[in-house]
């Protein structure tokens, strides 16, 4: 009994699927660096948490030309998915 708490203890701790992007990385996306105000960044940021960066990129490109970030995101999911 006392041997496999040991072994847990030893086994590495899994790490959570990926960290949240930070601001820099998101507005690195946009071709426009004033594009994207504090709040939508913040708003990006939290919504990376969930997404990858592949999508947070497409997401931010559909923003940057005029497109709302519920019809970014439904668009996005579309064509790249999670």
């Amino acid at each position: 009994m006392a041997y496999n708490k040991l072994v847990k203890k030893e086994m590495p701790i899994k790490l959570t699927r990926k960290s949240m992007l930070s601001a820099l990385i998101i507005r690195s996306y946009a071709k426009d660096k004033n594009f994207l105000s504090d709040a939508m960044v913040q708003k990006l940021r939290e919504h990376s948490k969930h997404h990858t960066a592949k999508h947070m990129r497409s997401m931010v490109g559909k923003m940057e030309k005029g497109m709302s970030f519920s019809k970014a995101h439904s668009e996005t999911m579309k064509k790249y998915g999670k």
